[in-house]
């Protein structure tokens, strides 16, 4: 959401990218109403440019897992190379939340929905076996050896506190700390962890597992049973996250202290330029209502009609595989708990004022990952030019997706309502369809040094614009 967090009207919505940033908003009261914002994107399948049709990629049953008809009815295709594969989606919304600045410090109160489903390191061959089932004679007799690849997904509500401090200005320089701890409330998630797979497809009917290595863990909310949907209990898991970061700012000229005590009055300063780090979403959330841990350590089988095997739930997929591997039915089982990761990102960001109301901005996010059982980001590279002033801004970002695929989008914010995309080429048809990409937002802010009366009250300021 680079046109959203990239701007000197960013207020809360900052603290996506970097806490520390809260200081350096034109606004000193920040309330967002409400944000959504959608973002889709892999290298496993595609609609081929000018062939997608767009109820088509919104409605979920038109991919067929079990024959793949998708790449035969002329809309969908997959990538066949043999560079590994990710999958990766990400949903926001933005619930009520406010920020607040006072002199040298700021604060903020933030809520949000997010669901994040990732899958990274995949084998290229998956996505082939997948859709066609394992009725590839090419494959047939060929040893497979993967590891260290997983699938990661979590759903979870977030409560979160923000602080950033100005803690050295001096001679037109300026360097800001900021901090978020959240309270993570994990509504469903799940995962599959290969470590290690060596395993080789016989024939049609026949695989052989020659060592597996994986760990499996689910929270749905369905019942396992029956596959039926079951909402309650609504939160299955708590956890605690945390961001940080780090702003410097060089400023046009040095920095005025202002004596003014009124929050309204206080006088905004422009900068030369801005450079921020920052470490986002650290922590995981622990489940342990509807939930189980399987686990396959290092056991092989040779499975005969492999591909006439049926499940009729959740526990029946994990019983054939427990028996196939073990000869028991239940020793897969290895817990009623389960432990996901947030989707840790090392942000770099810059920004320059270029002259008036132009500025340049960039972006580079890099992923971190702990662990198998964690959801991932992947890379971003961006450079965002933009137009801005208080009633009006729009910004070009042109970035690179996991070291990838290019990308050109845009923004647009009228006032306090801002909508955008990251890649505008997947809304026109002008390229493959591999995801698509979308946000808005709507709030209420209120500008530094500008005060709405000219009483010697709360809002009355020598910035006021109705002053006399």
């Amino acid at each position: 959401m680079t046109g959203l967090v990239f701007s000197n009207y960013s207020g809360v919505s900052g603290i996506m990218i970097n806490p520390a940033l809260m200081t350096g908003s034109k606004v000193f009261l920040d309330i967002n109403v409400v944000g959504v914002s959608n973002f889709v994107e892999n290298d496993m399948i595609f609609f081929p440019a000018g062939e997608k049709i767009l109820s088509q990629v919104l409605t979920f049953d038109t991919i067929d897992l079990n024959n793949g008809d998708f790449k035969y009815n002329r809309n969908y295709s997959y990538f066949n190379n043999t560079n590994d594969k990710y999958i990766y989606t990400d949903v926001r919304i933005m619930g009520p939340s406010v920020m607040l600045q006072a002199g040298k410090h700021a604060f903020a109160l933030s809520t949000a929905i997010r669901s994040v489903h990732a899958g990274n390191n995949i084998p290229y061959q998956v996505p082939i076996v997948m859709y066609e089932g394992i009725e590839d004679e090419n494959y047939f007799g060929k040893n497979l050896y993967d590891k260290n690849y997983s699938f990661a997904s979590m759903t979870w509500s977030e409560i979160n506190l923000s602080y950033a401090v100005n803690y050295y200005e001096r001679y037109g320089n300026r360097f800001t700390f900021g901090a978020t701890l959240k309270g993570l409330f994990g509504h469903e998630g799940g995962y599959l962890a290969i470590k290690e797979l060596d395993y080789m497809i016989i024939d049609k009917h026949t695989v052989q597992f020659n060592n597996a290595n994986t760990e499996v863990g689910v929270a749905l909310p369905v019942n396992y049973e029956t596959n039926e949907f079951e909402i309650k209990p609504v939160i299955r898991g708590y956890g605690i996250g945390l961001d940080l970061g780090f702003v410097y700012t060089r400023k046009v000229s040095k920095i005025n202290q202002s004596s003014e005590k009124r929050l309204c009055s206080k006088p905004y300063s422009d900068y030369v330029y801005m450079i921020g780090i920052s470490l986002l979403d650290i922590g995981a959330i622990s489940f342990n209502k509807n939930t189980e841990k399987h686990v396959f350590d290092n056991v092989g089988v040779y499975w005969e009609h492999y591909d006439t095997t049926h499940y009729e739930g959740i526990s029946n997929i994990f019983q054939n595989y427990s028996n196939a591997f073990y000869g028991d039915p239940g020793a897969s089982y290895a817990s009623d708990r389960i432990r996901i990761a947030l989707p840790t990102v090392l942000s770099f960001q810059f920004d320059y004022h270029l002259y008036k109301n132009f500025y340049l901005a960039a972006l580079w996010n890099q992923p971190v990952k702990f662990q198998l059982n964690q959801l991932y980001q992947p890379s971003q590279f961006a450079i965002i030019p933009r137009y801005e002033n208080r009633f009006i801004g729009v910004s070009l970002p042109v970035s690179i997706f996991n070291y990838r695929q290019p990308r050109i989008g845009m923004a647009l914010r009228i006032y306090s309502f801002t909508i955008g995309t990251e890649k505008i080429g997947s809304w026109l048809g002008f390229n493959d369809f591999t995801g698509m990409d979308f946000y808005f937002s709507f709030k209420i802010s209120l500008q530094k040094g500008i005060c709405l009366t000219t009483r010697k009250g709360a809002c009355y300021n020598n910035y006021s614009p109705f002053r006399r």
